[in-house]
């Protein structure tokens, strides 16, 4: 299947304002989110949607294909949408790829597509167990219920499944929790779909937006992925990636 990876990268962030452009390693965050997801075998393209003429000169400085989008584009699936459009070649599969998750390798994208089963599923992404108490009562940490197969129940910021029978403190040793990783791949007309759909009352309220089409009907395939990833939301976060990163050079 022909495969765009599009990387949205805001400069406005309520907690974490230019994170794109904090450096890590000596680069900037988006540049080495580009370089690695560019070491991928299987994604034929791999560009930036930004909405900021800062972040465009970094990327122009590096030689990183970018498309500048509106400011007021409501979510990321928005703007990577409307960066597709204004490439304007069609791609069988779109993976929209966060900005600020600099640990994600181009071969975990890899094994999230090779394992995307398009007959039965519309979405597929990426999930980790929490392990962690204090990772799994985060609402910042979105949890995802699953069913047979890996198939998405629902994401929330709760903690779901709740055990009726068990304090809270215990639930990690009774039941297996999942985080969501914000890594999608969608079929080029679920995401067709997704923007031309107004957001929806639960995913106003729990301020997720695949409950956009999960409330819809698509089916969202789940992947485990045994590797800890940690997403920049926060300059906490990002003390935390250099660290690790340090430890494993």
């Amino acid at each position: 299947m022909k495969s765009i990876a599009i990387i949205p990268a805001r400069y406005s962030s309520s907690r974490f304002p230019g994170k794109p452009l904090v450096e890590i390693n000596g680069l900037p965050m988006i540049v080495l989110v580009w370089q690695n997801i560019r070491k991928s075998r299987l994604i034929n393209t791999v560009i930036v949607a930004t909405d900021d003429e800062r972040i465009a000169n970094t990327l122009h400085k590096y030689q990183i294909p970018f498309v500048l989008t509106n400011p007021q584009i409501p979510t990321g699936t928005d703007r990577i949408y409307s960066a597709y459009r204004q490439i304007n070649t069609d791609f069988d599969i779109i993976i929209n790829v966060q900005g600020d998750e600099p640990l994600l390798s181009g071969s975990d994208l890899d094994n999230l597509i090779e394992n995307f089963d398009t007959r039965e599923y519309d979405v597929a992404t990426f999930i980790s167990p929490i392990d962690d108490f204090e990772e799994l009562v985060n609402p910042n940490n979105v949890k995802v219920a699953v069913g047979e197969n890996y198939r998405a129940l629902y994401f929330s910021r709760s903690v779901i499944p709740h055990l009726r029978d068990f304090e809270i403190n215990e639930w990690l040793k009774k039941q297996t929790y999942w985080k969501h990783i914000g890594i999608y791949v969608y079929k080029a007309d679920v995401l067709k779909f997704f923007v031309n759909n107004p957001q929806t009352k639960i995913e106003l309220s729990e301020k997720l937006e695949q409950l956009r089409l999960l409330e819809h009907g698509y089916r969202f395939q789940c992947i485990p992925i045994n590797k800890k990833l940690i997403g920049v939301d926060t300059p906490e976060d990002l003390e935390k990636i250099k660290v690790l990163l340090n430890k494993n050079n």
